[in-house]
């Protein structure tokens, strides 16, 4: 069987949280935070971005905490809610999101963390509905991924609740994963847990509102199912007396979606079970839970259980090489709908350990959870321990039973909707049928309320679809019928006046036309798994009318039964067709076959897509794919470019989602010869496919503020030249020469091309930042910034090391202003803001490398007012990342020296001494290291530090270089003597002393330094050791970040002489 050896030693080493009651299902992960911090919770894989080498990913209770946490406080932001002021009464937070299992996950936890009610929503429900819940609940927020089809539908829902309602629903983005985690997937293993901002600890009770689910709605609408602390708990408790011993045990769960209770309801389980689950790789796009790509999930998570659709169970019992797989599984559970009977008995009969489970959003699971294996028997359950003394069976005279559970305090459920012998009950309209020879177990047979289970899992209430289609002046009623089938059907019967004989196609396809308008109507109420095609209706023999009850009612299951075969006949028709009304080309040209493509997509989608616009992205479905792909292998069959004994592959949709890309399939499909087998995909397509969608991408605009120093020369001319850069304002103080001019100029001193200085990309914004924002002459062109920027880079702050930080004022009110202004942004996302900070901030830290981590301790940058005002920029910036939306990066620099040309700016320490020493006659020697970093790399760095996930970085030079490196260069070069460093302080500082001639003085810039000179006589001269006291930093998280830095070459001897080049061609030596 799978096994992972890797989690064998969690299994006795997990320990098991209280489950009497005194903690509530979000404390248990506070809990286990501080007792099995390293026990693994979720597990993927992930390819490397740079090696493409496949990494195994665990995720623990460490890293999931605090991301938990982080979702509390980013929902409280978004939403405005003080988490503080939070009562009894809860405000429901919805969400609706096609995000991965994890980012659902932790974001639903944290909210429920944080004292908030969250209210999951599937995005197969329609506007309409999806207004009514959220009204009916009081919610008044609703956040929302990023997915073309699920902002369209909430923007439907937001106008729907003030059309209809006047109620102002207000929406906010879905956190990502790295919003969460502060890193990505592929980096979780080697990321240092952060430390986090614990949410306030919150008094529930049992009776505390946790979550709210929602039924598939049996009268109209889904209705809200709320969860209690209590019914969590009963879960809780259940996983926990499961034959299996959960504890570090992977299960697979990748077809399962977080918002259906399904999946869901494991975010109670794991913390009392201990077990792992394995997800697919968190990413921004929909990942399709496709039968291959589940399967593949199984396999490689090395799941020994999984939990599965039914629909997924089916595809893969015809695949003799997955079979062998699923024998491996210690189960294999399914729930929410049937599986065809023959599948279930094969399997069984050879070997696969198949197992229902059974439950409701309203009781919960009444079966055991992954109960004993009863091998022929997998269709039947036993209610279990927990809830069996509540659960009753009312007799529907033919054999049948419908499950009642009751509801008290021994076992809570959801919600009551019937008194069954003096106690609350909930009846759950199931009908169950005794085990027929071993008593105590049963299996679902049908609704009372004709509710349609799909293979998907999906459900349809078709009462209120059919009695909109009864409202049409030619329908007399009609019965929707697909249980255990992917898609519906429904048989109409026609007034009597409008009676026709089934045989006369033309009358047929005029009653079709005539009743199809409403059938939209029905389509455009119902959840999309519910719509119906024309090819799916049926219409009534005359030969044999419908029954009808006393009340006038269609009498379904007789009806059903009457017209079994011809429905039967109907899905086997269908199933070879799925699109009418579409002419197959004569000629299968790329341009007649484009045009087939288009027709077919759009009329089963029932909407418009472009030509490399991805179907999944706008929300087409599983059902929906597969009739695309029936309609193309019909139209290839009947065109006989296909033999009929070949089909096309199950996943052709899912592997070619474009008009364009499921276009050349089938061109390839139609040029084929005997024996030859679809190529339809190599490297130039996959370049293509990358291509296609990075040229679409959003082009990125920067705000660059200090763009003429030499630093920020450098960054702008980067940007110019990068494509995804499509435009940058350079924000400077305004100056007596026109920006334009000091820019060309300070690019041409760098031998930069000064011709950038008139990209069209370059916006010059002349103004000063100030605690209120930008003070920019130009309103429009400020709320043009505002606007549209994606990124803030910081570069501009006075350099002085000599000033107290009140002369630093002006520079640290900047950056309060500069954040209030990224925050004002109406964009979804707030602007990424990079401020750019210096080592300087660690002024007092001893000790090791000084980790990438905010400094909290006010002592360590004290003493110097330029660190001191760079302290007090990131200490506001790191605020503002736990208060707000705002996610800064704060990269530490250290020195920066001369760049490709040499030029390194003369006022610089570095350039003081080597000028002072050429004056002295000597040069001094030191046994440190000098971690500098030419311009053009420390550019490039932050430049590819733009969007990290992480809040703070160093940038120094990992390999140093020597200081005799530059002694050695400089003594050669400059004809001067090599010295020890106290001989040559010794010297510099007497003829400061004692010079009075300003020429002189101004030979020995270095004079102006001599505290900070004076201070390097009193520190440890050893090798290895940063040189004039410059702390020694770590570079971890940046080396990640940055390839610029991966890749920087070490100073070398050539490097020096193009320093002392540059300062004798400024005339500087």
């Amino acid at each position: 069987m799978p096994s992972t050896p890797v989690f064998g030693t969690f299994k006795s080493l997990f320990h098991r949280p209280p489950l009497d009651g005194s903690l509530t299902i979000p404390q248990k992960y506070d809990w286990h935070y501080e007792h099995n911090r390293d026990h693994p919770v979720f597990y993927f894989q992930v390819g490397d971005g740079r090696s493409g080498v496949i990494k195994d990913v665990v995720l623990n209770y460490g890293h999931l905490v605090p991301a938990a946490h982080q979702a509390g406080w980013y929902v409280s932001r978004m939403t405005g809610v003080s988490i503080q002021s939070i009562g009894v009464k809860k405000p429901v937070i919805g969400i609706m999101a096609a995000s991965d299992a994890i980012t659902l996950f932790t974001t639903a936890l944290g909210v429920m963390r944080a004292g908030l009610l969250v209210y999951l929503i599937s995005p197969r429900n329609s506007a309409v509905a999806i207004a009514h819940m959220l009204s009916t609940m009081q919610s008044r927020h609703l956040i929302l991924s990023s997915e073309p089809h699920i902002q369209h539908l909430g923007r439907e829902a937001v106008a729907e609740m003030k059309t209809r309602q006047g109620i102002d629903l207000r929406t906010s983005a879905m956190p990502r994963f790295e919003d969460l985690f502060h890193c990505t997937p592929e980096n979780v293993s080697s990321h240092n847990i952060p430390s986090f901002v614990p949410l306030p600890v919150r008094n529930d009770d049992l009776d505390s509102l946790m979550a709210i689910v929602h039924s598939s709605g049996s009268t109209g609408f889904p209705k809200a199912v709320v969860w209690t602390s209590q019914m969590q708990l009963q879960m809780a408790r259940l996983t926990v007396q499961s034959k299996l011993d959960w504890r570090a045990e992977i299960l697979a769960i990748h077809g399962l979606p977080m918002y259906h209770i399904a999946g869901f309801n494991h975010i109670t389980q794991m913390p009392a079970s201990g077990m792992v689950l394995g997800v697919f790789c968190p990413t921004n796009s929909t990942k399709i839970a496709t039968p291959e790509s589940c399967f593949q999930g199984i396999v490689d998570s090395s799941a020994s259980c999984a939990f599965v659709v039914p629909s997924h169970i089916e595809a893969w019992s015809k695949e003799p090489s997955k079979i062998k797989h699923l024998l491996q599984l210690k189960t294999l559970a399914y729930g929410s709908a049937p599986i065809d009977r023959t599948v279930g008995d094969h399997l069984t009969q050879i070997g696969v350990r198949l197992c229902t489970i059974y439950g409701s959003s309203e009781t919960a699971l009444t079966s055991d959870y992954f109960p004993e294996i009863l091998g022929d028997d997998w269709q039947y359950f036993a209610p279990n321990s927990i809830c069996k003394d509540n659960i009753r069976f009312r007799s529907l005279g033919d054999g049948t039973v419908e499950l009642i559970v009751l509801s008290n305090a021994s076992f809570r459920t959801a919600m009551t909707n019937t008194v069954y012998n003096g106690c609350d009950a909930y009846a759950t309209k199931d009908v169950l049928e005794p085990h027929p020879s071993k008593q105590g177990l049963w299996r679902l047979v049908g609704r009372l309320d004709d509710q349609i289970v799909l293979s998907t899992g999906e459900k349809t209430n078709p009462g209120p679809l059919e009695s909109i289609l009864r409202t049409h002046p030619m329908v007399k009623d009609s019965i929707i019928f697909g249980r255990g089938h992917m898609q519906n059907g429904i048989l109409v019967a026609p007034k009597d006046e409008f009676r026709f004989d089934l045989q006369d196609a033309k009358k047929m396809k005029a009653f079709l036309d005539a009743i199809w308008p409403r059938i939209e109507q029905m389509n455009a109420y119902a959840p999309s798994h519910s719509h119906l095609s024309k090819e799916m209706i049926l219409i009534e023999d005359p030969k044999r009318p419908f029954q009808f009850t006393s009340k006038g009612l269609p009498r379904r299951s007789a009806v059903l039964a009457e017209y079994d075969t011809d429905i039967e006949a109907l899905y086997a028709a269908v199933e070879a067709s799925s699109a009418p009304n579409i002419n197959v080309p004569t000629q299968w040209t790329p341009e007649s076959t484009y045009d087939f493509v288009k027709q077919l997509v759009h009329s089963v989608m029932r909407l418009k897509v472009d030509a490399d616009q991805d179907f999944f992205q706008y929300g087409c479905d599983s059902l929906q794919a597969t009739w695309i792909r029936n309609a193309v292998m019909k139209a290839l069959h009947s065109a006989k470019v296909l033999p009929q004994d070949k089909e096309l592959p199950s996943n052709i949709v899912y592997d070619y989602p474009t008009l364009d890309s499921l276009t050349k399939v089938v061109l390839q499909v139609v040029s084929l010869k005997p024996g030859e087998t679809v190529k339809v995909f190599d490297e130039k397509d996959l370049l293509a496919f990358v291509g296609r969608y990075t040229a679409e991408l959003p082009k990125e605009v920067v705000l660059l503020t200090g763009s003429t120093g030499s630093l920020g020369s450098v960054v702008l001319a980067r940007l110019v030249a990068m494509d995804s850069v499509g435009k940058i304002y350079a924000f400077n103080r305004p100056m007596s020469t026109k920006t334009v001019d000091i820019q060309r100029d300070c690019l041409k001193l760098r031998e930069y091309d000064e011709n950038i200085a008139t990209s069209p990309k370059i916006v010059y914004v002349d103004g000063t930042l100030t605690v209120d924002g930008m003070n920019v002459r130009d309103k429009l062109l400020e709320d043009e910034i505002r606007s549209s920027i994606t990124h803030i880079i910081h570069n501009a702050w006075r350099v002085d090391w000599k000033v107290s930080l009140n002369t630093f004022q002006d520079c640290v009110d900047g950056v309060l202003g500069l954040t209030k202004f990224a925050l004002s942004s109406p964009r979804q996302t707030a602007p990424r803001l990079l401020f750019v900070s210096s080592i300087a901030v660690l002024l007092n830290y001893h000790g090791e490398a000084a980790l990438e981590l905010p400094v909290v301790d006010p002592k360590i940058p004290l003493g110097q007012g330029y660190g001191e005002g760079k302290w007090a920029a990131e200490t506001i910036l790191n605020a503002a990342r736990e208060r707000t939306r705002l996610r800064p990066i704060i990269v530490r620099i250290g020195q920066i020296s001369g760049g490709a040309n040499g030029g390194w700016n003369q006022s610089d320490w570095v350039p003081a001494i080597v000028k002072s020493s050429v004056t002295l006659g000597c040069f001094p020697m030191l046994k440190g290291v000098c971690s500098w970093l030419g311009v053009e790399d420390v550019a490039g760095a932050l430049i590819d530090a733009r969007n990290s996930e992480h809040s703070t970085l160093h940038l120094i030079h990992h390999r140093p270089m020597a200081w005799d490196v530059l002694a050695q260069v400089c003594a050669r070069e400059l004809s001067l003597r090599l010295v020890p460093y106290p001989e040559w302080f010794a010297k510099l500082k007497t003829s400061v002393e004692h010079e009075v001639d300003a020429a002189r003085r101004k030979a020995l810039p270095a004079g102006m330094l001599l505290e900070f000179l004076e201070a390097n006589l009193h520190r440890r001269d050893a090798e290895g050791v940063e040189t004039f006291g410059f702390t020694h930093v770590s570079v971890d998280r940046m080396l990640e970040v940055s390839r610029t830095l991966r890749e920087v070459k070490p100073i070398e001897a050539d490097d020096v002489k193009l320093w002392l080049s540059f300062w004798r061609s400024i005339g500087f030596l």
